[in-house]
């Protein structure tokens, strides 16, 4: 069982390069450790210090795209233990947008917070501040088809086809308790026969040495910065887009 100082010596593998980390996680992949997912949170804390931030994502797919409603205190995060028990913390700070929300913990937390833009990947977005502030990116225990999250909104400020707008509506309750009728939307697959799997790409980019990879606990754990996932991802989005998705021939 890993206990708070394994992790902390084992994470601090990790070359952090700006005061923001974005963090991808499943806990049962680390293989048991001392204190649970509460563990964790506090390791990524003190990996960006007192100064740093850190975000977790609390994506509910099903809360605004389905049942058309949004709390942003109270609408709980789908994106396993850890980004839930992060969510909860006292002084955590939810970042706008219903579909693609962030639990964000630190120095920016009032920032994220603030970052709302209509579209999930737009420039005011919560993922344009952390490309801005070039956070590292790192994914825990994760294949990368289930990760990296960022990889969309490269495609949407990239530009590709197989991919579109679309918009969905519902009752949004914010900080100020006051429900609203807003409208939110997302860059979704063209249709139900595009397949997202961005694996092969990922793959490039792990085999060209972009993301690293670094062994904790029972789990594999990748990162890179979020300028060197854009810049390079870019371009097979670009050159390759069949390495991010592939079109499922129709049933008939």
């Amino acid at each position: 069982m890993l206990n708070k100082k394994d992790l902390l010596n084992q994470f601090g593998k990790i070359s952090i390069r700006s005061d923001t980390i974005v963090v991808h996680t499943s806990y049962k992949s680390l293989g048991g450790v001392e204190g649970g997912a509460d563990t964790v949170i506090d390791v990524m804390r003190e990996l960006v210090g007192p100064s740093g931030t850190v975000m977790f994502p609390a994506f509910n797919f099903q809360s605004w795209t389905e049942t058309h409603y949004f709390d942003v205190i109270e609408t709980p995060s789908k994106m396993g233990m850890i980004t839930e028990m992060a969510r909860l913390r006292p002084d955590a700070k939810r970042t706008p947008h219903p579909i693609y929300s962030f639990s964000v913990l630190g120095a920016r937390a009032d920032e994220f917070s603030k970052a709302d833009d209509v579209e999930a990947y737009g420039p005011n977005s919560a993922f344009a501040l952390f490309h801005k502030l070039n956070a590292t990116i790192i994914s825990i225990g994760l294949d990368f088809n289930n990760s990296f999250s960022m990889h969309h909104y490269i495609e949407y400020n990239t530009g590709c086809d197989y991919r579109r707008v679309k918009e969905f509506a519902g009752i949004y309750m914010g900080y100020d308790r006051k429900p609203q009728i807003k409208t939110y939307s997302m860059f979704v697959r063209l249709n139900d026969r595009v397949k997202t799997y961005i694996v092969p790409g990922m793959n490039d980019l792990l085999h060209a040495g972009v993301i690293k990879e670094i062994q904790v606990g029972a789990a594999k754990v990748h990162y890179l910065t979020a300028n060197e996932f854009f810049d390079n991802m870019s371009v097979i989005v670009r050159e390759h887009p069949e390495k991010l998705h592939y079109i499922e021939e129709p049933k008939y």
